[in-house]
């Protein structure tokens, strides 16, 4: 495959890699490229493991405006007999040579393009002759010397570029991103307005009508704070976090018909932070034993993971009285954690869910012994 192409070398030292930048659709790098990964077994990989929700997450801000574009090149590698020159201003990929051409930054964007659209141009920047120690330094490098952008200086851009209510500008655009830039910040934002979030719509903020405001914001905040505090080492971005208690809470809409979104005992905060807790304990628990089939990365996994922790759990807890008033204190979210840790033990030996919790009145009578 050929590229139109630009050699050059960024300083004149003779030790100075040379690079070469051209453009190819993004089908035709997954096609003749290598993505080598660190492991065990094999020492001269380079990149993380890939991930699933990150791969969306590009996807889905592609499709969130037709505006929104990737202008960040991907950077590979390219070892002799991977390629040819012609007069440097042609490159020629040698597809055979695949395990000559590495990516060494932008495997996430290559994957998420790919989904959205196969035949989307990609920027490349190739380094012509890299060393295993050369692709290692660049890749250590880019993935730990950007610097983020301050919130404040996000903020003065977006009332600089947003002009009015027929105009979005860029606090819509940067919504797709996951950059929220209400005054509520964090993901609170996200989770009211995304399709995929099943809090949309819901949220105690100004914008939703007061009937419709079931959760408060700081329920959203405090769960995904505490998914945070976990440090899993599987949940590599700053939004896997949000990503996480996005698919618990889906799969807690779909399977929880009577009390999502209407027991207000469920969707008050001390209700979603103990479930979101319980569930994310769970799932980092069972994740970190040999053999387990959770890959923390990919969202159907967790998907099914979330759903078979929900075996033995049961609504009825929600939809129960409770000698128990609902705030959001300690003694509280210690009597409902251990509560659920019970209903497990109950649910999985066969005995009355509500065993052993003294503070809950079952509306079905237990059955007499």
């Amino acid at each position: 495959m050929e590229y139109p192409c630009i050699v050059f070398s960024q300083r004149s030292d003779d030790e100075a890699p040379q690079f070469c930048m051209f453009q190819a659709p993004v089908k035709d790098v997954i096609e003749w490229s290598t993505i080598p990964r660190l492991s065990p077994d094999n020492l001269d990989g380079i990149q993380r493991p890939k991930s699933d929700t990150r791969v969306r997450a590009i996807k889905n801000f592609l499709s969130g405006d037709p505006r929104n574009t990737i202008p960040t090149a991907i950077v590979i590698t390219l070892s002799p007999g991977a390629y040819t020159l012609n007069n440097e201003t042609e490159i020629k990929i040698n597809t055979a040579e695949k395990d000559k051409i590495f990516v060494v930054d932008g495997q996430h964007r290559l994957h998420g393009l790919d989904d959205f659209n196969p035949d989307a141009r990609v920027p490349i920047v190739a380094i012509l002759n890299a060393s295993n120690e050369e692709r290692a330094f660049q890749f250590v490098v880019i993935n730990n010397k950007v610097s983020k952008v301050a919130a404040d200086h996000i903020r003065a851009l977006t009332l600089k570029f947003t002009s009015d209510e027929d105009t979005p500008g860029l606090d819509q655009r940067l919504k797709t991103a996951k950059l929220s830039l209400s005054p509520n910040l964090s993901y609170v934002g996200l989770a009211n307005d995304l399709d995929e979030s099943p809090f949309k719509g819901i949220i105690s903020l100004p914008s939703t009508p007061e009937p419709n405001r079931k959760v408060v914001p700081a329920a959203i905040e405090a769960s995904i704070a505490y998914i945070q505090s976990k440090n899993i080492r599987e949940l590599t971005s700053e939004e896997s976090a949000y990503d996480l208690f996005i698919t618990i809470w889906t799969v807690i809409k779909e399977s929880w018909h009577q009390t999502f979104p209407n027991e207000p005992k469920l969707m008050s905060k001390v209700g979603i932070v103990s479930l979101t807790r319980y569930i994310t304990d769970a799932i980092n628990l069972i994740s970190g034993y040999p053999g387990s089939q959770i890959d923390l990365g990919n969202s159907d996994s967790v998907y099914e993971a979330v759903k078979n922790i929900l075996t033995t759990q049961t609504e009825e807890f929600w939809l129960s009285d409770w000698d128990l008033a609902i705030s959001d204190t300690r003694n509280v979210r210690d009597a409902i954690q251990d509560a659920l840790l019970t209903i497990h033990g109950n649910i999985r030996y066969k005995q009355n869910w509500h065993n052993e919790i003294s503070f809950v009145k079952p509306k079905t009578a237990p059955n007499a012994p």
